[in-house]
């Protein structure tokens, strides 16, 4: 048992159902398994900055949530405090309970209202950046959307923690020219249960296609929808995932009533669903599809892969080309319903990036040994 406990802080959590949710979930689990003490504090919200003005704390098998409540003082496009990433001002009384842990771990950079609030505790704090890609979320904005707020936003970010954590190699870079200086960057990969995330090849249905998502643009399951157009192999597409985007949900339901008319493909849409249901779709389908604009680092990706099922993506670099899978460039329905067809075709190249990418998340990805790195780095903080 390791004596010391950690507050893991990021703005949304369950309901609401996405790779962060379930990354500060699975964390906080394991590290109650090995001793130590862990729990949550998130804004009091169903949905992302819809928050409301009420204190709740709910009591998990291994960890205590707080949500902290949340308002949104200004209308969107009238924030002023959205230069420094804050939707909603949680009530300043969170800051109370922060001080009981020994470290503070942020998850999350896509609101800062916790760490900007959190500026003067003197506490030991990890940023664990999920979403820092070039092409999209705080990087695109401050460094070409808004450009003339960089140097602000620099001095203010590169502050907010002692340690950044981030995915992979290429996106030390990034957040080095967010303004954090190398040597307060870790890398830290997203870890999988490979326990719960395992192969069943009784469970394989032919040419079925999964998608899955949080149903918004960014995703690019549009794309994916008129790849099928291209296609000429009758296929079942599924997609699992929540409405995140009301207006563009309601759009993929109407492409989907397009096709299915069209009796070529049949597309089947569910909700979200927790772990164990949504293994049992990983293991049935005999491809992934990852068709993100530009997000270059999934869970899904690591979630299939364990599942021993090939994945088709634009732009997921551990993704080893002609290994594990295939790359394709985003935004291109055509070469993305090429890849498909080249996969599905293919039942050995199947089993071949199948098996690749099980040994790939063995041996780079498991919890049990990226839990290890983050404890690690936990009482090196504590010592430092």
């Amino acid at each position: 048992m390791v004596n010391m406990k950690i507050l893991l802080v990021t703005p949304t959590y369950f309901p609401i159902i996405g790779g962060s949710e379930v990354l500060t979930r699975n964390l906080s689990i394991m590290l109650n398994e090995m001793g130590i003490h862990t729990d949550i504090m998130t804004y009091n919200g169903n949905k992302i900055n819809n928050t409301n003005w009420k204190e709740a704390v709910q009591k998990d098998d291994f960890f205590n949530v707080f949500r902290v409540p949340a308002f949104k003082f200004f209308p969107t496009v009238l924030n002023p405090i959205a230069i420094f990433r804050m939707n909603v001002v949680p009530k300043p009384s969170f800051i109370k309970k922060i001080k009981d842990y020994d470290i503070i771990h942020f998850i999350g950079e896509a609101d800062l209202g916790f760490p900007m609030l959190s500026y003067f505790i003197k506490k030991p704090k990890i940023m664990y950046c999920v979403g820092i890609y070039k092409n999209g979320g705080i990087y695109k904005y401050y460094m070409f959307k808004r450009p003339y707020l960089r140097n602000i936003f620099k001095r203010v970010f590169s502050n907010l923690a002692d340690i950044y954590a981030v995915l992979s190699s290429d996106q030390v870079k990034l957040i080095s020219d967010l303004g954090v200086p190398t040597d307060k960057v870790v890398i830290l990969p997203h870890c999988i249960d490979i326990k719960i995330f395992q192969p069943d090849k009784k469970r394989k249905i032919d040419n079925m296609v999964l998608f899955v998502g949080r149903i918004d643009k960014i995703k690019g399951l549009h794309i994916l929808m008129k790849a099928l157009f291209y296609l000429k192999i009758p296929i079942q597409l599924v997609i699992i995932g929540p409405r995140w985007n009301e207006d563009y949900a309601d759009y993929i339901e109407q492409m989907s009533h397009t096709i299915n008319k069209r009796g070529i493909h049949k597309v089947v849409l569910f909700r979200a669903m927790d772990q164990s249901d949504l293994v049992l779709w990983y293991q049935k389908a005999s491809i992934v599809v990852t068709p993100f604009l530009y997000e270059t680092y999934s869970t899904v990706t690591l979630e299939a892969l364990a599942c021993e099922t090939p994945v088709i993506s634009t732009g997921e670099h551990i993704l080893k080309e002609g290994l594990d899978g295939i790359l394709v460039v985003p935004k291109d329905p055509k070469k993305l319903a090429k890849a498909i067809e080249k996969v599905l075709g293919d039942k050995e190249l199947r089993e071949k990036y199948g098996k690749c990418g099980r040994k790939l998340i063995e041996q780079q990805f498991s919890c049990e040994s990226n839990v290890k790195k983050l404890v690690k780095l936990y009482k090196d903080i504590l010592n430092n």
